[in-house]
């Protein structure tokens, strides 16, 4: 029997993660980005969990330890969902240029 595969958000907005909870996701709540990777290293040994959401402002050193990890294992997927009430929050979009740039570095 197929292991059913689950969604996980972090995000330091505890309504956010209720809303979450309501649709079905399960979510870890956190105040700042000290925890941030210990919940996290947790999160990516749990093979029922396939797809971490990650909503919170997070530190330039974390945001390089994701994009390795991203660039590096296919599972659990990792998204990074944007503050969609910041002001041009589609520029600020770190992690999404990184990749980008470390693409293009593989591609040419």
């Amino acid at each position: 029997m197929p292991m059913t595969q689950k969604i996980h958000i972090i995000s330091d907005d505890d309504e956010f993660v209720i809303l979450m909870k309501l649709l079905g996701i399960a979510g870890t709540i956190l105040k700042d980005s000290n925890a941030f990777l210990e919940v996290f290293n947790e999160l990516k040994k749990d093979k029922s969990i396939s797809i971490i959401l990650i909503s919170m402002e997070l530190p330039e050193t974390i945001i390089e330890n994701l994009l390795e990890f991203k660039l590096n294992n296919t599972r659990p997927f990792i998204f990074l969902i944007p503050d969609l009430f910041e002001e041009h929050a589609e520029e600020k979009s770190v992690f999404l240029k990184r990749i980008y740039k470390k693409a293009n570095k593989l591609l040419i």
